[in-house]
């Protein structure tokens, strides 16, 4: 079975191929802003190795808007022109730092002033990234007895997180673990990123005339 994984929501981007227990092939690129001119000749080569591709998983973050967009527009591109599955994953299920840890923390800058705080347990989300002030977010970091991760390029003022990038392969090697029933199950869902906070939307000015 192959599988294909995209993760999209960092500066530093990935995508993986995942073939009967191993990792085939991994390939990273880089963009400050984002990903869609810089995503697809990686992606493309690694869709020239595969064989058998039966699944499509993309990191749905939190992180960069458009660069998780563009990795769930590319996924869902392969996965409706190969007739696979398609399941989204958190990203930061995919740490690089976070092997081992049963349970940890991962925040981050929300901006505008906010911060975001998340938790990690038992390989799924025992609580959702939220988003608040950072008077709150550093309570709970405070109140937190286990291990911090930041997926932004530095640690948080509030409290010391490891710095840590998701990566796709370990995105693979964690839906390659999941059954058929928990593959169907996230496949029935539509892949969204996940948002932080409700979209900025602000409404233009009418025009006066005189």
């Amino acid at each position: 079975m192959d599988i294909l994984a995209l993760e999209t929501s960092t500066a530093l981007g990935s995508v993986a191929l995942w073939r009967d227990g191993m990792i085939v092939d991994v390939r990273t690129f880089e963009s400050d802003r984002a990903h869609n001119a810089v995503l697809f000749k990686p992606f493309e080569g690694l869709l020239r190795q595969v064989e058998n591709l039966e699944l499509v998983v993309a990191g749905t973050g939190p992180g960069s808007y458009t660069g998780v967009r563009v990795g769930i527009a590319a996924a869902i591109g392969v996965s409706v022109a190969r007739g696979v599955p398609l399941i989204g994953m958190p990203s930061i299920g995919a740490l690089t730092h976070a092997a081992g840890f049963d349970r940890y923390a991962v925040c981050g800058d929300a901006r505008r002033g906010a911060w975001w705080w998340a938790e990690f347990e038992s390989g799924s989300l025992a609580l959702a990234p939220v988003a608040g002030p950072e008077s709150e977010t550093a309570a709970r970091a405070g109140a937190w007895t286990g291990h911090v991760f930041t997926m932004d390029a530095v640690s948080p003022p509030f409290c010391h997180a490891t710095v840590s990038t998701p990566k796709a392969e370990i995105l693979a090697a964690a839906a390659a673990r999941l059954s058929e029933e928990e593959i169907a199950a996230l496949a029935a869902q539509p892949v969204e990123p996940v948002y932080l906070t409700a979209p900025f939307v602000t409404v233009s000015k009418q025009p006066v005339f005189v």
